[in-house]
C-alpha cells in the first residue's frame, strides 16, 4: 500500500512541476522581452545587448502586398476611339443547278456548279465546300450557307410579253 501512495505522490509532483514550468516557458512568455518595438536595444540589467531583430522581407514584398491599405482602385483609362472597319461578310458563292437524277437506289442525285467549275453530284446531307444540301427532290434543291437557305429549281419562269392586243 505505502508503495502505491508513494508512486501516487511521486506523479503528483512530477505533474504539478510540469504545469509550473509550461506555465513559465509558454505562457507567460513574451518573445519581445528586452527589444523595443522599432528595434533599438534595451540596456539590460546584464548589461549585454539584447539582440535586433527586423523584418524577414523587403520592399518589394511590401509594395506588392495585396492587404496593404496603401493599395487601392486605379480607374482605367478610356481607350481611344479608333474607327472600327466594318466586317465583310464573305461572298455568296454562285451556284448553278445542273441537273437532278433518280439513282438505283432510290435517291435524287442533284448536279452542282459552283463558281463556275465542273459541276459536282451532290446527294441529300452532303457538304460542298461550305454549302451544305438540305433536300433534293424532283425539279428543286434547297441549300444552307452561313445560315442562309438557297432554292434551286430546274423549272422555268414563264412570263408573258406584251399579249397580243385582242383582234
Amino acid at each position: 500500500m505505502i508503495r502505491r501512495w508513494f508512486i501516487l505522490s511521486l506523479l503528483c509532483i512530477v505533474i504539478l512541476i510540469l504545469i509550473k514550468d509550461l506555465y513559465e516557458e509558454a505562457i507567460m512568455y513574451d518573445p519581445m522581452q528586452g527589444v523595443e518595438a522599432r528595434g533599438s536595444e534595451v540596456v539590460n540589467s546584464s548589461k549585454e545587448p539584447a539582440p535586433v531583430y527586423k523584418t524577414g522581407w523587403g520592399n518589394e514584398i511590401v509594395d506588392k502586398d495585396l492587404f496593404s491599405p496603401t493599395r487601392t482602385y486605379v480607374q482605367p483609362q478610356p481607350k481611344s476611339l479608333v474607327p472600327v472597319k466594318p466586317v465583310e461578310l464573305p461572298k455568296r458563292p454562285e451556284v448553278n443547278l445542273r441537273g437532278i437524277v433518280f439513282d438505283q437506289y432510290g435517291d435524287y442525285i442533284a448536279y452542282l456548279e459552283k463558281d463556275r467549275a465542273k459541276p459536282v453530284p451532290v446527294r441529300k446531307g452532303d457538304k460542298l465546300d461550305d454549302i451544305e444540301v438540305v433536300d433534293v427532290k424532283q425539279r428543286s434543291v434547297e441549300l444552307r450557307w452561313n445560315e442562309e437557305t438557297i432554292s434551286l429549281s430546274l423549272d422555268k419562269i414563264k412570263t408573258i410579253k406584251n399579249p397580243r392586243s385582242g383582234k
